[in-house]
């Protein structure tokens, strides 16, 4: 993997956080990256499902344009 070089005269700052959430905000941040998860593989499932569907389209001589 190629390091990262910033161009001459240019600045890189960063800034490093540590979440310390308590019991209701750990539950909230847990459901959140579940929903976000579960909406990540409803999209990638609805793809596949696309994709395959238009390459048997295809197969069968039915391929709708574009």
């Amino acid at each position: 993997m190629k390091k990262f070089q910033p161009q001459p005269g240019f600045v890189v700052q960063a800034y490093r956080f540590a979440l310390d959430p308590n019991v209701t905000q750990e539950h909230a941040l847990r459901s959140h990256c579940g929903a976000a998860r579960a909406a990540y593989n409803w999209a990638v499932g609805w793809v596949t499902a696309s994709w395959w569907q238009r390459r048997a389209e295809e197969s069968y001589g039915s391929a709708r344009p574009g």
